[in-house]
């Protein structure tokens, strides 16, 4: 993810705060797309789907809060955040973009480098949170990491934590090979002696639970999750 270009759509009635925004960004884990009108930037928005945009609060026709309401209302931009950029300090403000559903505020000016920071961790922060908290689905598997639980075509399958574990393991690297060197350290800990069985074991239980179809082994190497 770290190399991942992210979109970013600036509404600004401010040419010139558009080009340096533009500007910071250059080089950066950003691609630029911009506005200067409300309406046409709430279609803008609709069909680039950025990641985030960034609204100017005092917009003509449509004001930032207008906007951001209109754009929360819009089911393919649930996972866009939406940042307000203005020289608006007031308390009143800030708080009636947040209720309108931003999940930042920033005070022009700002930094080229203090915006990209702030714009760096808003976009980190969402990752890690939906890393923790994410359900994986894989063709009819559900693997709930927080309690453990695994789902097979909607029925539950009960596994034993090291067997669970692997399982989750293997789904890190989904079509890449993990090595039994790897599998142990990462299960069992660098200082444990496995059994030569044992991992294998451990295979074949996953696969009397989800059948074949799931787990490839790769011969005198490991095993890989294949999607």
């Amino acid at each position: 993810m770290a190399d991942r270009i992210h979109k970013i759509l600036v509404i600004d009635n401010d040419y010139e705060i558009i080009l340096a925004v533009t500007a910071a960004l250059k080089g950066e884990e950003f691609s630029v797309i911009s506005s200067s009108n409300s309406f046409e930037a709430i279609k803008l928005a609709e069909k680039e789907r950025p990641h985030v945009v960034l609204v100017e609060l005092l917009m003509p026709n449509l004001n930032g809060i207008d906007i951001c309401i209109e754009l929360r209302h819009k089911p393919e931009l649930s996972n866009t955040f939406i940042v307000f950029h203005s020289e608006r300090k007031e308390e009143y403000s800030q708080i009636a973009a947040f209720n309108a559903g931003a999940d930042d505020y920033i005070i022009k000016p700002i930094k080229p480098r203090v915006l990209i920071c702030r714009l760096k961790a808003l976009l980190k922060r969402y990752r890690s949170q939906h890393q923790e908290e994410e359900k994986i689905k894989i063709e009819g598997l559900i693997i709930d990491r927080e309690r453990y639980s695994i789902f097979k075509d909607g029925e539950e399958i009960v596994l034993p934590r090291k067997a669970f574990e692997l399982l989750s393991l293997l789904y890190d690297s989904p079509n890449k090979i993990c090595s039994r060197k790897k599998i142990s350290d990462m299960i069992w800990g660098q200082d444990v002696f496995l059994k030569n069985r044992t991992i294998d074991v451990h295979i074949c239980k996953l696969r009397e639970k989800l059948g074949n179809k799931y787990i490839k082994t790769i011969k005198g190497i490991g095993y890989k999750l294949e999607l």
